[in-house]
Parts: structure tokens; sequence; C-alpha cells
């Protein structure tokens, strides 16, 4: 029987892998810009997605909302005194 995976082992592996990704395409002489590197994680989101169950879908879709979430909320912050995010 396989051991359970807990959340600090998906927390574990993920930042692992996020080094990788850190190391392989953030590290060049040159990096990409942010835009395109976001962009190929999401291209890389949706070809992934497409190999999980119904439920893992929308566990995804969840954790792609907070993260949504989370940069609206920051992008509403007004780093310039008296400039105003503007969506």
């Amino acid at each position: 029987m396989p051991k359970e995976f807990t959340t600090a082992d998906l927390q574990n592996e993920a930042g692992a892998l996020a080094t990788q990704i850190i190391d392989c395409v953030l590290r060049q002489p040159e990096p990409p810009r942010t835009v395109v590197v976001l962009e190929a994680l999401v291209m890389l989101y949706r070809i992934h997605v497409q190999s999980l169950s119904p439920h893992g879908i929308g566990v995804c879709a969840m954790t792609l909302g907070q993260l949504a979430g989370e940069m609206l909320q920051a992008s509403t912050a007004t780093p310039i005194p008296g400039c105003n995010a503007v969506h």
C-alpha cells in the first residue's frame, strides 16, 4: 500500500520542482520575460490538467482561482503615491 500523500509532501515536492524550474529557466544569462514564463506555465497547466479526473480538475481550478484572487488583490495596491490601479 503506497504511503499517503500529505500536504507537507505536496509542498516539499512542489518546492523542489519550483527550484528546478527557477534554475533551468530564470537563471539563464538572459532569462525570458516574466510574461513569457507565466504564459508557458499556464500552457503546462492546460496540458497537464487534461490527464486529471474531474475532481482533480476542480481542485486545480480552485487553486488557480485562489492565485488569481491574490494577484488581483496585489494589483490594487498603490505602489506609487497619487497613482490608482485601474481595472
